[in-house]
């Protein structure tokens, strides 16, 4: 199961802001899947990390320069993070994230002994 880690934002002590992405999180049975919503990060400046079945992601973005006076502003603008416990069962080497259009997915797999797997009862003869 699943479970939040670190999942407060708050302001850093820069007193720049720092935000919880949106996230998928679906659970295969062979890996489990996030997809985090990273609008304004690059690839560059997104870690993750898997320590002790936590996951963690952060994501750096830097600020908008937009010439002339605002009107207004609605879009907020900061770094994210998020964490949450997975749990023990995965393969913290073959861990993938992948990161397209302001979206992050990231694939965790299980180890091989952890996978559900179906065993085939055969009729005896």
């Amino acid at each position: 199961m699943v479970t939040h880690a670190d999942s407060s934002p708050g302001v850093r002590p820069d007193r720049s802001t720092v935000y919880q992405p949106h996230v998928d999180i679906h659970d295969t049975g062979v890996d489990v899947v996030v997809v985090a919503d990273l609008p304004g990060a690059t690839a560059e400046g997104i870690d993750v990390t898997f320590d002790d079945g936590v996951l963690t992601l952060k994501a750096s973005v830097p600020p908008r320069a937009i010439p002339g006076r605002a009107i207004r502003r609605e879009y907020g603008v900061g770094d994210y993070r998020r964490g949450f416990r997975l749990g023990e069962g995965f393969d913290a080497t073959t861990i993938t994230a992948d990161y397209r259009a302001g979206v992050l997915t990231i694939r965790v797999p299980r180890v091989a002994a952890a996978v559900p797997r179906r065993v085939p009862v055969v009729a005896a003869s």
